[in-house]
């Protein structure tokens, strides 16, 4: 696989690699990690200092819950920063390009198919059963919801994910590795604390102590909170996600096909339930903790991976088109 100049970053070319963004990467993960830890204990402070008896809605999470969000917020912030260091600058810079409308839809269905798929599979094979209050209103009432979930995930992720945290990667390293290496990257990503870690200390216990005990819990809960299925799902899921943004080179096409996952997750599960016949086959309605999905995951890689080998025709620059 030949390596694009339109997906590298730092204004370099094809046969030049960069090692920055790799180094911006690390500066992210350690320093958000850090940076939680201070803000989660203050937050986690305040909420208990104004409702001591813990009745509210935010009172009752877990500190490592408090922690999760923290870092995430955290990456946010320095998000302009990373975009500022790699020469991104503007919307089409990210990887979004035309055509919008004519992309945004066929790639949304086929995230909804997949779905579909998934459901459909373990929905014959008596995984998943619809529940006794099941109903078409029901899914409807759910759809402003699922339609705002599948926007703000799909864009927000393929905007970290795909726009910046792999073209770092394919900067530094060949495209096939760069593809393993961040789909790797993105599936650990998804690994944290156990919202039980602390067990049962009380609320005005928690200080930094904890605060670094639940940042390190974070670094090892690849290992600590280890899921091959579920890891294994995530890590195909990032591989997926990249070739769409090779084949297409447009970052509409694998935030509609991200979206299309979303919307039909929050529009589809709360009308089934899992049965009593799932198992490490099927998985459950949490869809990425079955050998199914992997399954249905290899084989539209699969079907990927051939529209790519014969994508040899030189495609048109979205970042430099007028």
């Amino acid at each position: 696989m030949n390596r694009e100049k339109r997906h590298i970053l730092y204004g370099l070319n094809e046969r030049d690699h960069s090692l920055k963004g790799l180094w911006l990467l690390a500066l992210l993960y350690f320093g958000s990690l850090l940076a939680a830890t201070l803000l989660s204990l203050a937050a986690w402070q305040i909420t208990h200092y104004l409702d001591p008896e813990a009745t509210g809605y935010l009172a009752n999470k877990p500190y490592p819950r408090f922690f999760d969000r923290s870092r995430w917020f955290c990456v946010l912030l320095l998000l302009p920063y990373l975009f500022w260091q790699c020469r991104i600058a503007s919307f089409r810079a990210i990887g979004f390009a035309k055509p919008i409308l004519s992309t945004i839809g066929p790639w949304f269905a086929y995230g909804i198919g997949m779905i579909v798929i998934i459901y459909g599979g373990s929905y014959a094979l008596g995984a998943i059963q619809l529940r006794p209050d099941a109903s078409l209103s029901n899914a409807l009432g759910n759809i402003d919801n699922a339609i705002l979930a599948g926007i703000a995930i799909g864009l927000l992720e393929e905007i970290v994910f795909r726009g910046l945290v792999f073209r770092m990667f394919y900067t530094a390293i060949a495209p096939i590795s760069a593809i393993i290496a961040s789909s790797a990257f993105f599936a650990i990503l998804h690994f944290r604390a156990s919202p039980t870690e602390l067990g049962t200390i009380a609320p005005s216990e928690v200080g930094f102590n904890e605060g670094f005990s639940i940042a390190w819990e974070t670094i090892a809960s690849l290992v600590t909170q280890f899921d091959f299925t579920y890891l294994t799902a995530i890590f195909l899921v990032g591989i997926l996600l990249h070739q769409t943004f090779l084949l297409k080179g447009n970052l509409w096409a694998c935030a509609s096909l991200h979206a299309g996952w979303v919307f039909t997750i929050k529009l589809v599960s709360s009308s089934f339930q899992t049965s009593e016949l799932a198992n490490e086959f099927t998985g459950t309605t949490r869809v990425a903790d079955g050998y199914w999905v992997i399954i249905v995951l290899l084989v539209f890689i699969g079907l990927f991976a051939m529209r790519l080998a014969s994508h040899g025709t030189p495609q048109p620059n979205p970042l430099t088109e007028s």
